[in-house]
Parts: structure tokens; C-alpha cells; sequence
């Protein structure tokens, strides 16, 4: 099982790398040099600085949703947990999970009413408080873009985030609509441990109904920060000397919001070839779209590296359990 893990991870790596390095090649490394050289040192720390101010909210989220349960946890221990989860995140195949275990571990406590599963339900529904906030960003662009001039493309984007809500609605509302997906998932195999999973979903379920108010603030601040990414990916443009419009920039973000299920690490290649698709379905120059990529890249490259050295204490403890005990 781990020999086929690594396969697959240095597989995807090798996939990540090539693809990067064909899509550079075909646009040229010289125009995407160039292109970034325009942006100085210190406006790329005011770009930076945007990722900081995002990781403080990130872990107001933390505190917010642990509320009704009285964590002990201080910030610095938060910051480390989250760093390390968007660390381990990154370097997986799919960019969006695999970190929530390492964030469990660092934030657990001893008693029973913040065990590794309650603090693993309440990783997962912060997850899904983000999850919320993007369905709800994939709306509202959808209302926007609906009631100016691209009307097919808002009724797309409305039609496909109303469709989620409903599911998810009927998934916590019908317990014979839930009981299905959770069956379905087990016959896939995509959970293991059927008992667990369900009870960390009556964890998630029994929050939502008895804590709702933390729960709507938690998608609050997660629909913050992709407001702030998307100011993010406008500055970096508006730097490289590209003027694009609300309707680029919105459709640029939901492109780089999906590239995030690209099946190599950190969604290597995947997310340079799907910005140079929509820059050239918008007429707007393709070495722009690389250098976006390259300096998004050097923003999650800096706060990965960060989080990798902060957690290898907390990773040590774990896989050599035994000889702290």
C-alpha cells in the first residue's frame, strides 16, 4: 500500500513537472522573466502580505468554530496546525485534502470532549464551512454575471451552485438520503471505516443544528478570504500592466479554484495550462498567465516551506510515538 502511494505521488510529480516544463517552453521563458521582472520586491510583500492577512483570519475561523467547546489551543499552536495542513495539502495530488490529519493531531486535547475524532469532525466542518462560502461565490458571480451581459454563463453558475445547496440540504435534513451517500461511499470504497465516518458526521450534524451561528460566521470569514484571493490575483495582473475586467478576473479565480483538484501536487501543470486556456479565451497575453502562476506559486511556496519546518516536531512525535511515551 505505501510502495503504491509513492508511486502514485512521484508519478503525478514527474506528470506536474513535464507539464510545467512543456507549457513554459511553448510560451517562452524569456516574455514570462520579463513579464515578472516588473514587479519590484516590495510589491511583491505587499502581495505576500495578502496571504498573511489571510492566515490570521484562517485561524479566527479556527477559533470561531471551536467556540461552544472551549479549545485551550493558542494562536501560535493554530498558525502551526494551519500551516501545516496547507503544507501537507499542497503536496498531495488533490491540493484541497490530505493535511486534516496532521491539523487534528496538533490541536487535539487529552479529555474526551476534544478527542482526535471531535477534533477531526470539527476540522471537516470547518473544511465545509469553506466548501459553503464557494458554492455561495459560484452564486453570487452567477447573479452577476447573469444580470449583465453573460447571461448563459450566470444561468450556468447559478443553476450548478443551487443544485449543490440542494443536496446538501437533503443530505442533513433526510436521514434515509444520507444513509445512501454514506453507503454509496463505503461500496466505492472512498471511506474505510463506515462506523467512524458516521459518527464524525453526527458530530458535523448535531454542530449545525445546536451551533449554527458559529457555523454561518465560519462561512462568513471562509467567503472573505476568496474575496481576498481574488483582490490578490487583480493586483498581481494589474502589476504585470494587465487591465482585466470584473468578468475576467472572477472566471480567472473560479479557474484557479478548480485547478486545485488536479491530480499532481500542488497542482503542478494544472494550473499553469488552465490559466494560459482562459488568458487565451480572453485575449489577454499567455506569458501574463504564466507569470500570475509563477508568483502564486512563490507566495504558497513560501508559506509551505514555513509550515513543513513548524510541523516536523509535531510530525516526529507521531510516527515515533513510542519513543515519547
Amino acid at each position: 500500500m505505501k510502495f503504491k502511494l509513492n508511486l502514485l505521488f512521484f508519478s503525478s510529480l514527474i506528470l506536474g513537472i513535464a507539464l510545467t516544463a512543456l507549457i513554459f517552453l511553448k510560451v517562452g521563458v524569456d516574455k514570462i522573466i520579463k513579464s515578472i521582472s516588473l514587479i519590484s520586491w516590495w510589491q511583491f510583500l505587499i502581495i505576500f502580505s495578502i496571504n498573511l492577512i489571510i492566515l490570521l483570519i484562517l485561524a479566527e475561523k479556527w477559533k470561531i468554530i471551536t467556540t461552544p467547546y472551549h479549545y485551550k489551543s493558542n494562536f501560535q499552536r493554530i498558525l502551526i496546525a494551519i500551516l501545516g495542513e496547507q503544507a501537507i495539502s499542497f503536496i498531495t495530488p488533490i491540493i484541497y485534502v490530505g493535511g486534516e490529519g496532521i491539523k487534528t493531531f496538533i490541536l487535539k486535547e487529552d479529555d474526551e470532549e476534544k478527542s482526535f475524532t471531535k477534533t477531526f469532525g470539527l476540522v471537516v466542518l470547518d473544511r465545509l464551512a469553506e466548501g459553503f462560502s464557494l458554492v455561495i461565490f459560484f452564486l453570487l458571480g452567477g447573479v452577476i454575471l447573469f444580470f449583465s451581459k453573460y447571461f448563459f454563463s450566470g444561468f450556468f453558475l447559478i443553476f450548478v451552485s443551487l443544485l449543490i445547496l440542494i443536496l446538501i440540504f437533503l443530505s442533513f435534513r433526510i436521514p434515509q438520503f444520507f444513509s445512501k451517500i454514506i453507503d454509496f461511499l463505503f461500496k466505492k470504497k472512498l471511506v474505510k471505516d463506515k462506523e467512524r465516518f458516521k459518527k464524525e458526521i453526527e458530530i458535523i450534524k448535531d454542530y449545525i443544528f445546536h451551533h449554527g451561528n458559529f457555523f454561518n460566521r465560519d462561512i462568513f470569514y471562509s467567503f472573505i478570504v476568496l474575496i481576498l484571493k481574488t483582490l490578490q490575483v487583480y493586483l498581481i495582473l494589474l502589476l504585470l500592466g494587465t487591465k482585466p475586467s470584473f468578468f475576467h478576473i472572477y472566471f480567472i479565480e473560479v479557474i484557479i479554484l478548480l485547478t486545485g483538484l488536479c491530480p499532481t501536487p500542488g497542482s503542478l501543470g494544472g494550473l499553469e495550462w488552465s490559466l494560459v486556456f482562459i488568458f487565451s479565451l480572453f485575449n489577454l497575453p499567455s506569458f501574463d498567465a504564466l507569470s500570475l502562476a509563477v508568483v502564486l506559486r512563490a507566495t504558497q511556496l513560501i508559506l509551505v516551506a514555513l509550515g513543513l519546518f513548524l510541523i516536523f516536531p509535531y510530525s516526529t512525535l507521531k510516527i515515533f510515538s513510542n519513543n515519547f511515551k
